[in-house]
């Protein structure tokens, strides 16, 4: 089984009711939290990064009709009370993600890079994301874009 993390992108398409793509990533998301494997674990995780940031994304004026920071952390402690596994940075975070800007031989956005090395340091191997081409030069992710 490949375990895949949630891109801060879904969790704003999921909770935005302005987007386009809510309704399938409200949809997505659902479906995903009631997806258990033999042992009844969830096959999914949430990056406390991603958690962040969404957060700040979703708390933002530009956003359109940006929810209250109360509603967002709302919304966070409800993932943390699901049970889905919440990865964080390890130890070894700043060297996997030199690492990592050494084997891609050019500039990526930061964030991207760390929550790239937090997936590998945690041995996650997939991730859904909207945007496929931030992740495509880490050849040991499986990166999908769920609503191709």
């Amino acid at each position: 089984m490949t375990m895949f993390a949630i891109d801060t992108n879904i969790l704003i398409y999921a909770h935005n009711q302005d987007s386009a793509l809510h309704n399938q990533a409200s949809a997505f998301l659902e479906r995903l939290m009631n997806e258990y494997d033999d042992e009844g674990n969830l096959e999914i995780c949430l990056p406390a990064q991603v958690l962040m940031e969404f957060m700040n994304v979703i708390t933002r004026e530009n956003l359109g009709k940006p929810l209250p920071l109360a509603d967002a952390i709302t919304i966070v402690q409800d993932y943390i009370n699901s049970g889905i596994k919440i990865i964080h940075q390890q130890e070894t975070q700043l060297k996997s993600c030199i690492d990592i800007l050494k084997a891609v031989k050019s500039r990526k956005k930061i964030f991207d890079v760390a929550l790239a090395a937090t997936l590998k340091d945690n041995n996650i191997e997939g991730i859904y994301t909207v945007n496929t081409a931030d992740f495509k030069d880490f050849n040991f992710l499986h990166v999908q874009n769920p609503f191709e």
